[in-house]
């Protein structure tokens, strides 16, 4: 009798560990919440997204951009902005009544905009973005990165304008873009139609 009971903790024992073990493995071997990886081994956007944030491209210049249909409203001062070349605000839309908004930052180099440049856009863009004074590192073009949303009806009071306008990036080639949405979706489908145009 006694060694039929220890048989029957042992078994439940192995199934037990079992049991554990199967589910360490389908947790490692990945699911719903793995991260997509882009060309240049940055994460994508999240979960499963393929959407990728870094992608290789030329060497773009200013008035490239420009020429490609960019409306530029405001050349930012890049003396603060570590190793960038150049930053413009501005516009883009294939239809001239719906622009968007974007903010675009030149390096000298893709590897120059992926080491340097996507590290310090981060607290420009996003849920987490830094749009106060006393939060973000570089202070210029922080007035064109916010969004005012929630006004208050029946005064004057213009609503919280500490929303971030930039919900996406993508750094391709050389520059750093800003992209504008209400939604992630919207921000990358902006980001997308603004590469869409620039030369190859």
């Amino acid at each position: 009798m006694r060694l039929t009971i220890d048989s029957a903790i042992h078994r439940s024992r192995l199934l037990l560990l079992l049991t554990a073990v199967v589910a360490a493995l389908a947790v490692a071997c990945g699911g719903e919440g793995t991260t997509a990886v882009n060309p240049a081994g940055q994460p994508a956007a999240s979960g499963t997204d393929s959407f990728a944030r870094i992608r290789p491209a030329r060497a773009y210049e200013v008035d490239e951009v420009i020429a490609a249909g960019f409306k530029r409203s405001k050349t930012y001062d890049v003396a603060e902005l570590t190793g960038a070349s150049a930053a413009l605000y501005g516009f883009y839309g294939s239809d001239p009544y719906n622009r968007k908004e974007y903010e675009i930052r030149f390096y000298p180099t893709h590897d120059d905009a992926v080491k340097v440049g996507f590290p310090a856009s981060k607290e420009a863009w996003g849920p987490d973005a830094k749009l106060s004074e006393d939060d973000a590192t570089w202070k210029v073009g922080l007035t064109e990165r916010r969004e005012c949303q929630g006004n208050v009806r029946g005064s004057h009071h213009v609503g919280k304008c500490l929303n971030p306008k930039y919900l996406d990036m993508v750094v391709y080639g050389n520059m750093v873009i800003l992209c504008q949405g209400r939604e992630v979706a919207d921000s990358r489908q902006n980001c997308e139609d603004l590469l869409k145009v620039l030369p190859k």
